[in-house]
Order: C-alpha cells, then sequence, then structure tokens
C-alpha cells in the first residue's frame, strides 16, 4: 500500500502496475490539500486543480474500484471564501473515501512562514474545518452504506480490546471491518460479508471460513 505520494509523481506507468499487480492494494492516498488552483499556486503544489481532477480521472478509469484518500489544509494564508468554496466543491466531486483535514498553522523554517501573512481568522479556520470535515462524514457514511451486502476480502490484523471474540482487518481499499472470530486468524486474508455501515468502519460476517 502506497504511503502518500506526490500527485506529480503519480504517472500512467505506475498507474498501471497499480492495475495489474495483485499484491498491490486497491488504495492510493492522493494528498491534494486544497481545491483552489490560487492556493495551490501559492502553496508552491506545481500543479492544478484540473492537473489534479485528470489525474483522478485516470486513476479511477484504469482501476474502477480504487480507493482514494487525501489531506486538505484550510485557512492558508490568503485563502478567501471562494478559494474555500472551491475546496469543498473537489471534495464533492472526487468522493473521498478518507480524508485528514487541518486547519493551517506556522510551522518553522517554512516558506509560508517566511512569506505569507497568516491572515486567516482563527474563527474562521474552525468554521470551514467544521464545514469540510461535515461534508466528507456524510460522503464516507454514504459509501459505506452503499458497501453494506457485498463481500470483501479482509487482511485481519488484531482483536478488538473491547470484544474477547471480536476482530479487526482492513479491506483493500484501507477500510476497517470488524466480524467474529478467533485470534488464529490474524494475519489471514479472509472473505467477509458486510452487515452494517459505521461513520468510520464496516460490521460484517465471514464467509465459508471453517
Amino acid at each position: 500500500r502506497f504511503a502518500s505520494p506526490h500527485p506529480r509523481h503519480v504517472t500512467d506507468r505506475m498507474i498501471e502496475a497499480m492495475r495489474r499487480l495483485p499484491k498491490v492494494c486497491r488504495h492510493l492516498h492522493l494528498p491534494v490539500q486544497s481545491g483552489s488552483s490560487r492556493i495551490l499556486a501559492a502553496m508552491r503544489r506545481r500543479y492544478t486543480r484540473e492537473d489534479y481532477l485528470d489525474l483522478v480521472s485516470r486513476v479511477r478509469n484504469a482501476i474502477p474500484d480504487i480507493a482514494l484518500s487525501t489531506d486538505m489544509i484550510v485557512g492558508f494564508p490568503g485563502e478567501t471564501a471562494e478559494d474555500f468554496a472551491a475546496t469543498l466543491s473537489l471534495t464533492a466531486e472526487v468522493r473521498y473515501h478518507s480524508m485528514f483535514s487541518f486547519k493551517y498553522s506556522p510551522r518553522p523554517n517554512t516558506l509560508a512562514l517566511k512569506r505569507l501573512k497568516d491572515d486567516v481568522e482563527e474563527g474562521e479556520k474552525t468554521r470551514r474545518i467544521v464545514a469540510l470535515q461535515g461534508l466528507q462524514g456524510e460522503i464516507q457514511a454514504d459509501l459505506h452504506r452503499q458497501a453494506v451486502g457485498s463481500v470483501a476480502e479482509v487482511l485481519v490484523d488484531s482483536r478488538s480490546r473491547r470484544r474477547d471474540w471480536e476482530l479487526s482487518g482492513r479491506t483493500s481499499g484501507n477500510t476497517v471491518v470488524n466480524f467474529a472470530g478467533r485470534p488464529e486468524w490474524i494475519g489471514r486474508l479472509l472473505p467477509v460479508r458486510i452487515t452494517a455501515a459505521n461513520p468510520n468502519s464496516l460490521k460484517g460476517e465471514t464467509v465459508g471460513v471453517a
């Protein structure tokens, strides 16, 4: 599973390798940071909104079942209401399976700290992060509901801390699934039918496991 490739480094050759190789998970963390091309330029990300959306389209055309996740920053210096609206619209268009989102804060030894004034009021940053996380929560919940009834291959990686009889694992798309099972199943790939959806995880039951 890839950790966090820069969008500029995701080539057609890499996409084809992901599509072709069965050992590569159907999940790609593709950090965008903002939906506004103007803010992306200020961040020196070296791609535009249009470039990013074209990449998403190429990835999904090649690997239709891919799960995408991302990083977002709100309140970057100079971010206007229109810039933030562009972040919301990109989030709605891409429909990420998960997202890490943060309020901008100055960091030592960065160009942003040296050259850009932190001019977005803290209360406005909070309002924006709440709105973004609310939208992402709705998208994630809908994607989880769509998974109910399907059978997923789950890599079992741990026991529940609260329930002795419950195991936890991840799908190829990096979604957490909880289900009843035995400790000796940890480390195995098992077929699990998804029976219920939670905001941040799924519930299921094994299929045909002795």
